[in-house]
């Protein structure tokens, strides 16, 4: 039984204890110094990676996250032990390196990935509220693109070391980490500066990485098979991760119900809405919201990869150009880079519906 639920997790309920699992994670790692809200965002994760790799020079957000590193390594061994690490790609990187760029920039504008909106949410954000609407919106919409027809090439097998390199470099920076090497952020504040121990983040991502793996956890995947499909079974999964981490919340005092005051946040609404929206039907158009292009990556699928190439470079350009939210507000660069996003996103479902 505890093999059929973890290793094999199909059914609604053990999908559902995964995400309840993912949840304590996630609010058990912000308990443990994370910022607020941030026990598991791959967008933030690679914000700070990509300063830790002098891809952009705000030390306050440079910290060579041990989750991100983990989830890789995690997924990667997930997929091996399931013998399901296959590498595999389609004959058009371009489209998702660009894709997954777009993706990070929406998730910065609105300030979190499609997992942050829900520990948003379940913390009493009203924001948080705003981003899950905009992405199931933004999902509905994409669905009406595959319904009438989009779609890529078959994936075809490639060259099995090409998928090692990612495991591979997520192996040895993990490596440099825990030897000091990136490790800190060189200012005392910022997303970078605050963070759990390095153990306890690095167990933590091999978690989410093998349990992501295993029960393929998306949650706009999980949104677009509802939508799509009325399979629930997923969905069960994302309910099982909000109720939890508002319990936790609840337990620990960290429930803040307000739109105004919470931690990190803006509120543009109106913007934070569009960010969501461009990024629920942009992962649909890709294939996954960041957190599983990185899982999808790991198990060898070379599409997944150039997404994540193109993801850390969007983590750079939100930095460097301004593009990336604050408080304070969306930024002009971070308007424009939505209204470009929705632009490259729709051209893409064009271009493939008149392929297909």
């Amino acid at each position: 039984m505890i093999k059929k639920i973890f290793l094999y997790p199909e059914s609604a309920g053990a999908l559902a204890l995964n995400g309840a699992l993912f949840a304590a994670a996630a609010i058990g790692l912000t308990a443990l110094g994370n910022p607020a809200s941030t026990g598991l965002c791959a967008s933030c994760f690679l914000v700070n990676v990509a300063g830790a790799l002098h891809l952009h020079a705000k030390a306050s957000q440079s910290y060579l996250r041990p989750e991100l590193l983990g989830i890789v390594l995690g997924a990667f061994f997930a997929a091996c032990s399931s013998r399901e690490f296959r590498v595999r790609g389609r004959s058009s990187p371009a489209l998702h390196f660009a894709g997954g760029a777009f993706l990070l920039l929406g998730c910065e504008v609105f300030i979190g990935c499609p997992i942050k909106t829900m520990l948003r949410t379940a913390g009493g954000g009203g924001a948080g509220l705003v981003g899950l609407s905009g992405l199931a919106a933004g999902v509905a919409f994409a669905a009406a693109y595959l319904k009438d027809g989009f779609g890529f090439r078959p994936k075809t097998e490639i060259a099995e070391s090409a998928g090692l390199v990612l495991p591979a470099t997520a192996f040895l920076l993990l490596l440099a980490a825990s030897m000091g090497a990136y490790l800190f952020a060189s200012e005392g504040s910022g997303g970078g500066a605050i963070h759990a121990p390095f153990a306890v983040s690095a167990v933590a991502g091999l978690f989410f990485g093998a349990a992501g793996q295993r029960s393929r956890f998306c949650v706009t995947g999980s949104i677009r098979n509802a939508v799509m499909l009325r399979d629930f079974r997923e969905g069960a999964g994302i309910v099982a991760f909000l109720a939890a981490a508002l319990m936790l919340n609840l337990l620990l005092g960290n429930f803040l119900p307000t739109v105004a005051l919470e931690p990190g946040a803006h509120t543009d609404l109106l913007w934070a809405f569009l960010a969501t929206a461009m990024v629920g039907f942009g992962a649909i158009l890709i294939s996954g919201c960041p957190f599983r292009q990185l899982v999808l990556a790991a198990s060898g699928d070379m599409d997944a990869s150039a997404a994540v190439a193109g993801m850390l470079l969007g983590a750079a350009l939100s930095v460097v150009l301004g593009i990336g939210s604050s408080p304070a507000g969306v930024t002009a660069a971070g308007k424009i880079a939505v209204l470009a996003g929705w632009i490259f996103f729709l051209a893409m479902g064009v271009r493939r519906r008149k392929a297909e």
